[in-house]
């Protein structure tokens, strides 16, 4: 998505919210999400597609804060753990996304038969309209 489409659509959410609405804005940030297993990290997951979307979705939310048309009233940096019953269903789900797994990770993923867990860090950041 465009950054200009960001905007549009951000402006659009604020719109929709009442006067003194308050919207909720969770995004992924740095650093690369990581594979574990048993909490110990396996790789990285090239996290560079995604934060392409979410670096212009973070300045399109941090220009209407600049600009006072959001209000941003409290930021939560937090991990988000996915589960896998194994390293065949991390691969085969992240198959089909823009993230990918490094090639050499790949065969040793498919072979592993343990849970996995993919661990990436999110910000939750409450805004409330300003009027």
């Amino acid at each position: 998505m465009a950054a200009e489409d960001v905007v549009h659509v951000l402006r659009r959410f604020r719109e929709a919210l009442v006067p003194a609405g308050v919207m909720l804005d969770l995004q992924v940030i740095r650093p690369d999400p990581v594979v574990e297993v048993g909490g110990a990290p396996v790789c990285e997951i090239d996290g560079s597609p995604l934060f392409a979307t979410a670096d212009s979705a973070t300045a399109g939310v941090d220009a209407m804060v600049a600009t006072g048309l959001l209000v941003e009233e409290a930021v939560d940096d937090h991990d988000v753990l996915k589960h896998y019953s194994s390293g065949a269903e991390l691969v085969e789900d992240l198959a089909s996304k823009p993230r990918k797994l490094p090639p050499e990770a790949v065969p040793v993923l498919e072979r592993l038969e343990r849970p996995c867990v993919v661990r990436e860090r999110c910000r939750l950041r409450r805004l409330r309209r300003s009027d």
